[in-house]
């Protein structure tokens, strides 16, 4: 099981970024936020999406933001473009999420579910959780916690309200960021 850290260290086609970490003391559901700015990238990725469209999720000059839910089993990516517009949300699911003082992680369960800027939701590397599950790599119970968690998800962010709540504070962190950077 890999660990996925909110900076992104171990993301190879990131080449060059800057990382920075939001208190959260005054939130009442994420116990951390952090956001790398993207500098340089080996190559951009593509993703297919509806009606044969791609859309980029990774370039030079994106926002990647990661909110980690405090008591849940999964952190959200919200991933801005050039312009600062949401592209998608991807959640990435996990066993543990360990808040560190600097850099939060969790312990990924290969399960992902991402839900578009259109409120369309996606499931991803289904075929690698079950991979990992017949080759013993995980139990039964991290199996049954992935499907779990992303069900959880999928009821809870694809309502119009929740999905709606989740672009605010996106953006409301998104803010912060900026404010960060041009005052600090």
């Amino acid at each position: 099981m890999k660990k996925k850290y909110g900076d992104y260290s171990k993301t190879k086609d990131i080449l060059e970024k800057e990382y920075s970490k939001i208190d959260t003391k005054g939130d009442s559901y994420f116990g951390a936020v952090c956001m790398i700015e993207i500098k340089k990238v080996a190559q951009s990725w593509k993703v297919p999406r509806k009606d044969s469209a791609e859309v980029t999720i990774l370039d030079e000059g994106y926002k990647w933001m990661t909110l980690y839910p405090k008591e849940e089993k999964f952190s959200i990516i919200a991933i801005f473009d050039l312009k600062l517009e949401l592209v998608e949300f991807y959640f990435d699911i996990g066993k543990n999420v360990k808040y560190k003082p600097k850099v939060p992680y969790l312990e990924d369960l290969y399960l992902d579910v991402v839900i578009t800027k259109e409120n369309d939701v996606i499931f991803i590397d289904e075929n690698e959780l079950e991979n990992a599950y017949k080759l013993a790599d995980i139990k039964q119970k991290d199996y049954e916690l992935a499907k779990k968690t992303a069900d959880k998800i999928v009821n809870k962010f694809h309502s119009q309200a929740e999905f709606e709540n989740l672009k605010q504070t996106s953006y409301m962190y998104l803010e912060k960021f900026m404010g960060m950077k041009l005052n600090g």
